[in-house]
């Protein structure tokens, strides 16, 4: 049971959720000790994992903490409570006395909202009310943006800072009940990701270790790639499952696809083809509705390193999205697999 704060409020501006929403108070507030919770599928199938509910109120007092919440302050809920993110919503207004305005999941949040002094969003979401005046109004008189489940591309990050507006980026994980570290985006835009309160890392072969003894007495391995510069911050660089090998040069998707999306104009995803000479060379995935034409290396050439110039692309519609807007690169890898690459000359 999770001990529930007089002041807790919430108002459904959207119904769609309601049924879902009450259901999890009801779980919430019983004397069971853990709650169900899915994963998003980033890396995989999305599965099913048991929570406790101790871990839930650890994860939701350092948000309260971090970003000084009080009791009867506005908090907005705009995320599916099937996972994480939004459970975690519901969690933090409970303990902290929120009052909660429940909006529908959608990536066009601009009609509905209003500012507040606590909102979470998936990267989508954020650009679309960039996107708006009345989305732009709210984001600039909202006290605190919480930003996770995909990385910002340089697009969101530039209109961020040419409206002076800061964010934050939250990484983390349904296992670790949301985020474990913090950085700026945006106007006072950091490197870094820091550590919440409790918690520590460590390394091995490049992938981020977790210490977070008061939610999971053993260490978290991930296969995120990270370059760690203290046990308490560290930079990320991308998921070691999708590294490409290309001549014995590594390169990470994620990292290149940031680089090259400013060039493009679109949104990418970059992949590896199997090749006699390189043993992998870097082909990308473009996001558009018609055939590209005289794509040309030198356009990469004052940019990028030799090894990470693309040299083969193909087009596609849509790409494949996890439930939180993350790229599935295992599923729109499978939509392009007989589709005929293009060379880049």
């Amino acid at each position: 049971m999770i001990v529930e704060h007089k002041d807790f409020k919430i108002h459904f501006l959207s119904t769609d959720q309601k049924e879902k929403i009450n259901s999890f108070l009801s779980k919430l507030r019983d004397t069971s000790k853990s709650i169900s919770c899915k994963t998003s599928g980033s890396t995989g199938t999305p599965k099913e994992i048991e929570l406790s509910k101790k871990a839930l109120v650890v994860s939701a007092q350092n948000s309260i903490d971090f970003f000084k919440l009080k009791p009867k302050e506005s908090a907005i809920l705009c995320m599916s409570v099937d996972f994480i993110a939004g459970k975690m919503m519901i969690v933090r207004a409970m303990i902290a006395g929120l009052e909660i305005t429940v909006l529908p999941v959608s990536a066009n949040l601009s009609e509905h909202i209003e500012p507040s002094e606590f909102i979470a969003l998936f990267p989508k979401q954020l650009r679309g009310l960039l996107e708006t005046t009345e989305g732009m109004k709210a984001l600039k008189e909202t006290k605190n943006i919480l930003v996770g489940g995909a990385r910002i591309s340089p697009e969101i990050e530039g209109n961020l800072y040419a409206n002076k507006l800061s964010i934050y980026q939250s990484y983390g994980m349904t296992e670790t009940a949301t985020h474990v570290a913090l950085k700026r985006s945006g106007y006072q835009k950091e490197d870094y990701y820091r550590a919440v309160n409790g918690v520590s890392f460590s390394h091995k072969d490049g992938c981020l270790i977790i210490n977070y003894p008061k939610i999971e007495a053993s260490p978290i391995t991930t296969t995120d790639l990270v370059e760690l510069l203290d046990p308490l911050t560290f930079k990320w660089i991308g998921r070691a499952d999708f590294i490409i090998n290309t001549g014995g040069f590594k390169v990470s998707p994620e990292q290149l696809e940031a680089k090259l999306e400013p060039i493009l104009k679109c949104t990418c995803m970059v992949t590896g083809i199997k090749d006699e000479e390189f043993g992998e060379k870097i082909g990308l995935i473009l996001k558009s509705a018609r055939p590209v034409k005289g794509l040309q290396k030198k356009a990469f050439k004052n940019l990028l390193r030799p090894f990470e110039i693309p040299k083969s692309y193909v087009c596609i519609h849509e790409f494949s999205l996890t439930s939180n807007g993350k790229i599935d690169r295992i599923k729109t890898a499978a939509k392009i697999k007989d589709s005929v690459w293009e060379n880049i000359l």
